[in-house]
């Protein structure tokens, strides 16, 4: 793994005899990213680095941290795509076709594709094969890390029962892993994103859900996004909204890296929800703008929430909504313009404790998605 240089101090004392005067010059090195560490203005980084400008701002962690590389996939796993009505053997538009399942000696694993992808990739080979079901301008293949048996390269509509509301990507995760089209950042660390991300059995809508077990770095998965875009996701906590400076969803403009780009992030600080961009650490608070564990929006432990959003980045606005409720405070019309590439989720530890987060039934449109569809 590439290091990162630490800040060097040269400290020069130079006194001179008979006059009683001393000077004292410091000279300071910068450290450079080489591993997604944070500098100022809210990014990953150094543990005594603040880089908020606002009271209790955003600092920095350790990068990296975790145990052995958990990223493998199976030997012997095959995955199989549908195809959608325009090609043969297609489903219904939107319902990520019926399993088509692939015969294995070892293990299978199955998935349509959604409007628009044309064809299935049904081969089959003894060593871990994905199958080709892409969205709308996606591409199929396996994410480097990926869980074993393949990915489930289907782009679901289970859990909206509207599934015009999926132009862009939708899962409900029930499959035997995550959809093809999701990636895990940073990109340096999916070899071990088995140790941050799992599909864990406690659902939203249906058996599974998307575990992320934050740690004190970054870890985000990502979905490639127009620069104008809604989205709607349930996510759930082990722990109550904290008073530290943490991210769950943002939309980016760079590669995915932490510290790449712009990126206007919802999370945690105050002990309510906000909204932080990444660049000058700009900050809205829920409750209004004060710095106090007083008001805004809470989000307490082991409860669903229904979390939606729209990023526009060229018209320069971002809503939040909370339940179905726009969460006025956190509603912005001049920031950017932005020409976002990726929508993220999971989990961005700035200040405060690492935690655990759920989420489940992920929808992204061109129209609002909204919570009971």
């Amino acid at each position: 793994m590439a290091k990162r240089l630490r800040p060097v101090w040269l400290w020069a004392a130079t006194a001179w005899m008979g006059g009683g005067c001393a000077a004292l010059v410091g000279l300071e090195d910068s450290y450079y990213q080489l591993d997604g560490s944070e500098g100022s203005g809210g990014n990953i980084g150094d543990p005594a680095t603040s880089g908020s400008a606002n009271p209790g701002g955003s600092g920095g962690a350790d990068p990296g941290a975790g145990g052995s590389d958990g990223g493998s996939t199976s030997s012997s796993a095959t995955a199989s795509g549908g195809t959608d009505p325009s090609g043969s053997g297609g489903a219904a538009p939107g319902t990520g076709g019926s399993d088509s399942t692939s015969t294995s000696s070892s293990a299978t694993a199955s998935g349509g594709a959604d409007p628009g992808t044309g064809g299935s990739d049904s081969s089959t080979s003894s060593s871990a094969t994905a199958s080709g079901g892409a969205d709308p301008g996606g591409s199929g293949g396996a994410d480097p890390g990926a869980s074993a048996g393949g990915n489930d390269s289907s782009s679901t509509s289970s859990g909206i029962t509207d599934p015009g509301r999926c132009s862009i990507f939708c899962s409900d995760f029930e499959g035997g892993s995550l959809p093809s089209e999701i990636q895990f950042f940073p990109d340096y660390l999916r070899p071990r994103m088995g140790e941050f991300v799992t599909l864990d059995s406690t659902g939203h809508s249906g058996t599974r859900s998307v575990k992320v077990s934050g740690t004190d770095f970054s870890q985000m998965l990502g979905v490639a996004v127009p620069s104008n875009f809604w989205g709607r996701i349930y996510l759930k906590s082990a722990t109550d909204i904290q008073m530290g400076h943490n991210t769950y969803v943002a939309a980016v403009d760079g590669n995915g890296d932490p510290n790449n780009g712009e990126q206007i992030r919802i999370g945690e600080h105050q002990c309510q929800l906000e909204l932080n961009r990444k660049s000058d650490d700009k900050e809205m608070l829920s409750n209004g703008g004060m710095y106090m564990c007083s008001g805004g929006v809470k989000l307490v432990a082991n409860t669903w929430y229904c979390l939606e959003f729209h990023y526009d980045g060229p018209g320069r606005s971002v809503s939040v909504f909370v339940d179905g409720a726009e969460v006025n405070a956190m509603h912005v019309t001049d920031w950017g313009p932005y020409d976002y590439k990726l929508f993220k989720f999971g989990f961005e530890k700035y200040h405060g404790g690492a935690k655990t987060m759920w989420y489940d039934d992920l929808a992204l449109h061109s129209e609002r998605v909204g919570c009971g569809t």
